[in-house]
C-alpha cells in the first residue's frame, strides 16, 4: 500500500494504534474492577444493615418470622446499599480498587515486557 506524501501525516502508525487500543483496553478494566469494588461494598453493606436490622428485632422480642414484608425489606436494604455505594459510599470499595489497580497495573507492565520482546526477536 503506497501513501501519498501530503497525507502521510494523517495516517497513524501500527504503534500509536497499539497504545491507543491498550489505553482503551486498560481504561475497560479499570471501569470494570470499579464496578466490581462498588458491588462487592454495596453487598456487604446490605449483609451488615440485614444483620442489624435482625438483631434489633431479636432484642425488641421479635423473630424473622413477624416480617410479612421480609423480602421486600430486604430488597429494600440492597437497592439503598447499591445507591449509596454508587453515590461514594463508605469508601471500602476505593480502598480496595486502589490495592487492586496496583497489581492490574503490574500486570500491564509485564504484558507490555513479553509483547516488547516479542517484537525485538
Amino acid at each position: 500500500m503506497n501513501i501519498e506524501p501530503r497525507f502521510a501525516p494523517f495516517v497513524p502508525s501500527n504503534g500509536k494504534i497499539a497504545a491507543v487500543s491498550a489505553e482503551l483496553k486498560g481504561t475497560k478494566e479499570r471501569e470494570k474492577l470499579k464496578e466490581a469494588c462498588q458491588q462487592f461494598e454495596s453487598i456487604l453493606l446490605a449483609e451488615l444493615w440485614k444483620k442489624m436490622n435482625a438483631n434489633a428485632r431479636s432484642i425488641g422480642g421479635r423473630s424473622d418470622s413477624d416480617r410479612p414484608f421480609g423480602p421486600l425489606e430486604d430488597l429494600a436494604v440492597e437497592m439503598s446499599a447499591e445507591q449509596l455505594t454508587k453515590e461514594g459510599g463508605a469508601g471500602m470499595w476505593r480502598m480496595l480498587y486502589d490495592q487492586l489497580a496496583m497489581h492490574l497495573d503490574q500486570a500491564d507492565a509485564a504484558a507490555e515486557r513479553v509483547r516488547t520482546e516479542e517484537e525485538s526477536e
